[in-house]
């Protein structure tokens, strides 16, 4: 467990963010403190001290309320770069990781409004009277017809972030915390 994982279990107020030292003498010596009377009880202890020790952070990033604001400014950019460094060979960090992605995209897209529509003016209104011999003739993909995009809308999504880019996750996360260079 790190930097970036400690600052969670700082911010949480749930009880079971104390339990990672414990947990973390569990997971190497099950019996200390406890007389086991079943070898079976020796791994168990040992075992769920384990997932206990690499999942608290996940139950504590999930019990702070609005996560991506409260900790902002928590983190500083050596310990992104040092938990997103984790991720490729560790999987529950990588399952952290996921998770504050998923709450990354979340927020932006309830930022997000969509572009304005576009005002109609006298040069696209349409005469729907169907009149005529040949009321389909002028559909404007003929051969020699070339596509308008000048009338295209485009819309300004971010594409999200390719988490499989270090880089690119270590720069996001970054600007998402306003990670510091020092702490």
């Amino acid at each position: 467990m790190m930097n970036f994982e400690k600052r969670i279990l700082e911010t949480s107020k749930i009880p079971e963010r104390n339990l990672l030292k414990p947990s973390s003498v569990a997971m190497v010596k099950p019996d200390t403190g406890v007389e086991i009377r079943k070898k079976a009880a020796y791994y168990v202890i040992r075992d769920c001290a384990t997932l206990a020790n690499e999942y608290i952070p996940h139950k504590c990033y999930s019990s702070i309320k609005n996560p991506i604001k409260t900790l902002h400014g928590k983190f500083t950019k050596a310990d992104i770069i040092d938990f997103v460094a984790r991720t490729k060979s560790q999987k529950s960090t990588k399952q952290l990781l996921y998770v504050i992605f998923s709450d990354i995209y979340k927020v932006e897209a309830d930022d997000w409004t969509p572009p304005p529509e576009p005002e109609i003016t006298e040069d696209m209104t349409i005469d729907a009277d169907a009149t005529g011999d040949d009321i389909y003739g002028d559909y404007g993909y003929g051969d020699d017809d070339v596509f308008d995009t000048a009338n295209n809308i485009t819309m300004p999504v971010k594409p999200p972030v390719d988490l499989g880019d270090g880089e690119a996750v270590i720069a996001k996360l970054v600007a998402v915390f306003g990670a510091t260079k020092e702490k």
